[in-house]
Parts: C-alpha cells; structure tokens; sequence
C-alpha cells in the first residue's frame, strides 16, 4: 500500500479513539498547528476496519487519514496522542514493530489505562498534561510519565471591550455538570443566563437531565463548527467561560475549555472541587479563587456570581500568565523528523 513506504521517515501521530471531538481532539489540533512548520505531511492517523487513500476533515483546517491496523507495523515512530481500551488490538499491532524509536503515548485521563492494556504499553514514553493524572499512573500502576503543558496554538482571537454573557462550551456529560448551569439559568434573567454548547452524552441528557429537558433545549445552541475562528466569535461574546468538571483522579491543572477561555480573554467560573479536590495535591494546582479563576459549588452561587457583575480584570491579566508556558511547552523535541 502506497502510505506504509512513508511511514518510516519521521514521527506518525496517531489518534485511536472512536470520536473526533472533546479535549483529544482540541489537543491534537493545537498540538498539529504548533508543529506544521516542521512536518512535511502534517496529518493524523486514525485506525479504522480499511485503509483509504483519501484525506478527511478533521476540523481547524486540518485533515485525517484512515488506516487499518494491517499498517500499524509499518511505523517505525509512533506518536499515539489519544487511546481508548477499544483499540488494543492497534496496540497489539503497534508493539510487533522490529524497528525504530521508542513509541510515545499521550495519556488524558486516568480511564485511559486499564490492567488490560497495561502489559502493553510498558516501553512507552508515556506523557501526561496535569499533575494529578502523573501521579495516579505512578500510585496506581508503578507506571513513569514525562509532564509537559498541554501544547496551544496562538489562533487570532476577536476581543470585544462589551460583554455580559456566560457560555459553557465543554461537552455536555456525566463529569461536566451541566445540570448545576441548568438549575442556576431557572434563577437568571435571560439576558444572563448561561448560553450552552457542545457535543451531547444522549444517556446523560436523558438520564440526568431528564426533567430538565425543556430547560436543556431553550440553553443550548449545538455543537459548534470545529473551528478557531467559530470558537473566537463564540467567546467573543462571553464574559465567563463556565466549566464545572469535577474528575476522578484529577484536576487542579488546565483543561482546553480553560485555555481557549484565557485566550480569548473570558473570565473562568470553576467548580471548586477542581481546586480543592481532598486527594489533589496543592502544589497540582494552577488555579486559585479570587486569584486567577472564580469558583463555586453549586446553582445558587453560580446564578449569584453571574448576576453580581463581577469586574474580571484582574481575574484574567492573571490567568493569562499561564498561557505562555503552553504556547512555548517543546513537544516538537518528541518528533523523529
């Protein structure tokens, strides 16, 4: 097949995960667009039943290709910046190499690694983007990680001087708490009420959000265009970015729901749990009531916040000094190029 002849000349991202959307996928695009100057054929490669020749929309101007895992031994520098349990038969595929680099492993969440994939991935370089996540692979598995910032790309942002709205443009699932912006919106004006995006969970909004639907439906204005310039005239708009994951085994660090809110200058409303998890580290933590974020438990304080018009400006000047460290994070001395 045409592609594995090239599979061989330098680092090959692969994304092994069902769905094209979320933080696997924003961190992959940033990740990409940081390295196109140093990359002659600056595509992903997702693995599939059959290999195709042709390239699809990835979204943020970039494309995907499709391979079967028939190919995987082909790579001689894999770089897997996503994985799901699923796809253990790719790993399986991948460790029959008989050359080349070590292979590398982005691991997002603790859910990442099982005790079934763990015999596999024990010769990776494996990488992990918060704090809390390096040190549940270590007390969990035994298992060594190499942290970096999460990678962001400087896209143009549209900064307006006038805003009043509050946006949550997370996914709408079980970790995100939706219901808590839901419950807050029923005691907000509508001209304050929190404007909902993102890609929906059906069992959640059925399940969790249930008796909520009617409310669901007057907040919530779909899924958004996998584009920078459409996620800047989004938050353009925004005063507040409202994110309340609460995580398993993690949190304190960034998430790109976060960071896309730094850049274009949105003040964040955090659960609080995310800063002041009990089994979170403090020194995990980059954010800080008051200081760099706000924060809150639940539907009254966040409905109290949002109709206080809180001035943000110093909220903001400081959780931009964040930012820096992602826009500079070296993940192009990982690349064989």
């Amino acid at each position: 097949w045409m592609i594995s002849t090239s599979l061989t000349n330098e680092t090959q991202l692969l994304y092994l995960h069902r769905y094209l959307y979320g933080g696997a996928t924003a961190f992959t695009a940033h990740l990409m667009h940081m390295l196109s100057k140093l990359r002659r054929n600056n595509i992903v490669l997702r693995v599939c039943k059959t290999s195709e020749m042709k390239q699809r929309d990835f979204g943020y101007g970039l494309n995907y290709m499709n391979i079967s895992k028939n190919v995987l031994s082909d790579i001689d520098h894999p770089f897997i910046v996503i994985f799901k349990d699923k796809f253990l038969p790719a790993l399986i595929s991948l460790n029959k190499r008989t050359e080349g680099s070590s292979p590398l492993m982005v691991i997002h969440d603790y859910r990442d690694v099982s005790d079934s994939v763990l015999p596999f991935i024990k010769d990776y370089k494996l990488i992990t983007m918060r704090k809390s996540v390096q040190n549940f692979l270590k007390v969990k598995y035994e298992l060594n990680s190499d942290f970096m910032y999460q990678p962001f790309y400087p896209y143009p942002a549209i900064i307006k001087k006038t805003r009043n709205r509050a946006v949550s443009i997370s996914r709408i699932s079980f970790e995100k708490n939706i219901d808590i912006i839901l419950a807050a919106n029923k005691m907000l004006d509508d001209n304050l009420s929190v404007m909902i995006y993102g890609c929906p969970s059906r069992i959640y909004v059925h399940k969790i959000l249930g008796s909520a639907k009617a409310e669901f439906n007057k907040y919530y204005f779909g899924m958004f265009q996998k584009s920078f310039s459409t996620l800047t005239d989004i938050l353009s708009q925004a005063k507040f970015v409202v994110d309340l994951s609460v995580l398993k085994h993690d949190g304190g660090g960034t998430q790109y729901t976060f960071l896309e809110a730094i850049h274009n200058k949105c003040a964040l409303i955090l659960h609080r749990k995310w800063l002041e998890n009990e089994d979170l580290n403090p020194s995990y933590c980059d954010f800080r009531e008051g200081y760099n974020c706000f924060a809150v438990d639940n539907a009254e304080e966040l409905a109290e916040l949002i109709r206080g018009d809180q001035d943000t400006t110093r909220i903001i000047e400081n959780a931009c000094k964040l930012l820096k460290r992602h826009i500079n994070s070296p993940w192009s001395n990982l690349l064989h190029l």
